[in-house]
């Protein structure tokens, strides 16, 4: 549908005034959810009105037309890098309710896309890290059987250490399987960073926890 100049003016002077509060705002405004849609339709009634004044050799009013686009997607180049350098950053946290219910359909999608592809490069940069503290606990376990023949081989100064010794035996980790991505958790022994799929060794308390909160399941390797 081709809109009329009036109607044109009216998304360009509404184009200008949210020019001015992205410049002046550090948070994002809410913005109507036709607007994208509105820029779009002045920019194709403008393209087919030039098109007809070339047609007719009308080259006064083709030239101001032409103009007129310019200026419409000059000022929307620049609420478009504004806008959306506030979107890409905000994107690295958390999208919360009021953070969305100010964006539009087409944001909301470019908004959830950039920040999955945050979170996937989150964890794979701390894969490793997270990959690690399974396997110093399962070293630990690997190691306590040659403690205890030790202490058998020594006199009486070894045999009192057997108590605290046994006090964090292999049965007392068990392997869970995360089921969701998981805020940072602090325990005695140091902070736990889970995600969905992580397998990994866990100590039985804190591992029963998350089970009974449905936030891991616990799998049996016997």
């Amino acid at each position: 549908m081709s809109l009329s100049p009036a109607q044109i003016d009216r998304i360009s002077e509404e184009l200008k005034s949210l020019l001015r509060v992205e410049i002046k705002s550090r948070k994002l405004k809410k913005i109507d959810a036709g607007f994208y849609k509105s820029i779009v339709e002045a920019l194709d009634s403008l393209n087919s009105d030039a098109e007809k004044y070339l047609k007719d050799q009308d080259i006064t009013n083709y030239i101001s037309i032409k103009n007129r686009t310019q200026d419409i997607e000059r000022d929307f180049k620049s609420f478009f890098q504004r806008r959306f350098e506030k979107i890409a950053v905000t994107s690295i946290y958390d999208l919360d309710t009021d953070l969305m219910n100010s964006l539009t359909g087409e944001e909301k999608e470019f908004i959830t896309k950039l920040h999955n592809t945050m979170n996937d490069e989150y964890n794979h940069l701390l894969m490793r890290r997270r990959e690690k503290p399974p396997e110093e606990e399962h070293e630990a376990i690997e190691i306590e059987p040659q403690e205890k023949v030790e202490r058998k081989e020594e006199p009486k100064e070894e045999e009192p250490v057997a108590p605290e010794a046994s006090e964090e035996p292999e049965q007392d980790f068990v392997v869970v399987r995360i089921l969701d991505d998981l805020p940072p958790i602090a325990q005695a022994d140091r902070d736990y960073f889970l995600y969905k799929n992580d397998v990994l060794y866990l100590p039985k308390k804190f591992a029963e926890i998350l089970v009974k909160r449905e936030n891991a399941v616990q799998i049996d390797i016997n």
